[in-house]
């Protein structure tokens, strides 16, 4: 349990984030139990050599600092929550857009000053790369012309929920993703991916619930869907999918960087990963070395 907990821990100092009680339960690394036994572990011997805590929050020892950050970046992330929710909805309206998540710092309470607003959407099959394409244009205008905050930049098909690669990253992200639209989508998301709890065994349901951000305009969504089931949607999808399919598996630039693209599952960018588990398995030997 001991272990568990500093993992949980210095997995999130990567992030320059100390935790609550709650928090490193719902996270804990490998061990499924209850609030009060991370709490009664925490009050031992085993623990205080290695950590400190300001009453509420709690960080590797040395990492004090971490304390004024964590409370300046949750109020950075309360003001970020209108914005979040008006580009949700907007997700929300576009044709074949069945789920939209909230990932990444916004998600986790962590928003830096320099941080964007990163979302998953589940799309329809075979619908999957012309709806990225779509969003990735409107984020290139968003960062030419507005705050460039919005940043739509993982896409899953209803005919590929499962993720191929299962690692500790891919946990966390699918654990701490906030639901914003589309509840039932979520929980099949989850029950798709139920290897997660193998890391994060006390991860169940969303974090904060479902918070239903319905789309401005239900006519329109149908209607752009029924254009876009049309023989001129379906070709621009397989244009649209052989052309990224291409990019992302074979050409010299992109290859080896990301997990294989198909036309229902696009490629999940490998360096961040690798970038992340290092530093936390790094923070984990300095303990073994202790």
């Amino acid at each position: 349990m001991e272990t568990a907990i500093y993992s949980t821990i210095a997995y999130r100092d990567i992030f320059h984030f100390p935790v609550s009680v709650p928090e490193i339960h719902r996270y804990l690394h490998g061990i499924r139990c209850t609030p009060g036994d991370v709490q009664h572990a925490l009050g031992g011997p085993a623990l205080a050599r290695h950590l400190e805590t300001d009453g509420t929050y709690h960080a590797l020892r040395g990492r004090a600092d971490l304390f004024a950050i964590r409370r300046t970046r949750r109020e950075l992330s309360r003001r970020q929550w209108p914005t979040a929710r008006r580009y949700a909805r907007f997700l929300a309206s576009l044709p074949n857009v069945r789920m939209v998540a909230m990932t990444g710092s916004l998600a986790a309470g962590n928003f830096p000053p320099d941080g964007d607003i990163d979302f998953l959407l589940v799309t329809d099959a075979g619908t999957m790369w012309r709806t990225r394409a779509f969003c990735r244009l409107l984020a290139l205008a968003d960062a030419k012309l507005a705050n460039g905050l919005f940043c739509p930049n993982t896409f899953l098909s209803l005919a590929a929920l499962p993720l191929a690669r299962r690692s500790l990253y891919d946990a966390q992200e699918l654990c701490q993703m906030i639901p914003l639209y589309g509840p039932d989508v979520y929980e099949t998301v989850r029950e798709a991916n139920a290897w997660t709890a193998d890391w994060l065994p006390n991860a169940v349901g969303a974090p904060l619930g479902s918070l239903n951000c319905v789309p401005y305009t239900t006519a329109l969504k149908r209607a752009g869907e029924w254009l876009l089931a049309s023989p001129l949607g379906r070709a621009l999808e397989g244009l649209e999918a052989r052309r990224k399919i291409h990019r992302f598996n074979e050409t010299d630039r992109l290859k080896g960087a990301w997990t294989r693209s198909t036309r229902e599952s696009h490629s999940m960018w490998d360096e961040m990963r690798l970038k992340i588990e290092a530093a936390w398995q790094a923070r984990m030997d300095e303990l073994a070395a202790r």
